[in-house]
């Protein structure tokens, strides 16, 4: 049974609009040749909603789930159950011709620009790809849609008739964010699109990012293993562990006051420019996570392994996502554990 069917753990009114990315009890499995355990359960049972006009950060460790779901969301991986809607409409399943026009209004911007470029290419070439054969527009209609969107991230005209190579590796991200903006979207999915940046470089794009978000009336679906970043970028932060939503909620009362174990990991694993906090960190981080690698249990917390806090009833019954004052947890010791991490 899902959590909208049990009528638990309802998603904060984030007051940015109505939904346009439903996703409800979405489950994803690979089966790996060979293998005797059988099926690998990335996603299991995930609940989320972006709503018009609001960024969404999905946040977790590698191995958490979190690129599946962009993956499962733009229909590069099947989902195994549950349900993607779109703008209302159930794209779980959409065939090849359902998602070529549903990439009009969704777009991805990945983490390594120039993996998905031609190197053989201009980036003209490469920005004019999509509306061309997906739109079917005459040629200058192309060429003005290629000029706006390399103006739109901060990139002169003559780049379109440069190779890849020629840029920097921000500038190459700028480049795949003109990418998705050419096809005028109205819903980008980002993946780790900032984290193999450096941090100036990094700022910068976000801001780019939040300005996009403005002028063009875009949401995003923001994935990063930083949770520093994500509370930068997010209006809600939704934390996966293991395949399963652990904390959920509005992105300041999640980053600076996280309940569950796993979260205040993450926060404790974020560098800070202060050495004094940084110690304090690291020593919260040794103190409140085991060396143990994360595990799908069939029963109770699936960090229960690795927490200082677990008890029994962690261990053999699995806390339910629930709404705790606006903030979704599931961790069975919520009560004794909502205070203010140190």
């Amino acid at each position: 049974m899902t959590e909208h069917a049990r009528g638990t753990a309802p998603l904060p009114d984030t007051g940015t609009g109505t939904a346009l990315l439903d996703v409800c009890d979405l489950r994803v499995s690979y089966h790996r040749p060979g293998r005797r355990a059988g099926a690998v359960h990335a996603v299991r049972g995930v609940d989320l909603t972006v709503r018009r006009g609001e960024t969404v950060g999905l946040v977790g460790e590698s191995g958490s789930g979190k690129s599946t779901i962009g993956s499962a969301v733009l229909g590069l991986v099947p989902a195994t159950g549950g349900r993607v809607a779109f703008d209302g409409a159930d794209i779980t399943h959409g065939t090849r011709a359902d998602r070529r026009l549903l990439a009009r209004r969704m777009q991805v911007v990945f983490q390594d620009p120039y993996g998905s470029m031609n190197p053989a290419h201009t980036v003209g070439d490469t920005l004019a790809e999509a509306p061309r054969y997906n739109l079917g527009l005459p040629e200058d209609a192309v060429r003005e849609r290629v000029r706006a969107a390399l103006a739109d991230v901060g990139l002169p005209p003559g780049a379109a008739h440069r190779y890849p190579a020629a840029f920097s590796g921000g500038q190459r991200q700028r480049i795949a964010i003109a990418r998705a903006l050419v096809m005028e979207p109205e819903f980008v999915v980002c993946d780790e699109a900032v984290s193999a940046l450096d941090l100036s470089v990094q700022a910068q794009v976000l801001n780019l990012l939040a300005r996009l978000k403005r002028s063009r009336g875009l949401s995003y679906l923001f994935i990063s293993h930083d949770l520093s970043v994500v509370r930068y970028f997010s209006d809600t932060i939704v934390v996966l562990y293991a395949g399963r939503v652990v904390e959920r909620g509005p992105a300041a009362r999640v980053a600076d006051r996280p309940v569950h174990p796993y979260t205040r990991a993450l926060l404790a694993a974020a560098p800070v420019p202060d050495p004094v906090v940084q110690r304090r960190r690291q020593e919260e981080r040794r103190r409140t996570v085991a060396a143990a690698p994360p595990v799908r249990a069939e029963q109770g917390c699936d960090f229960a392994p690795r927490c200082p806090f677990a008890q029994d009833v962690c261990r053999t019954s699995r806390p339910e996502l629930t709404d705790h004052d606006g903030v979704a947890v599931a961790c069975h010791r919520y009560e004794d554990l909502k205070a203010p991490a140190a």
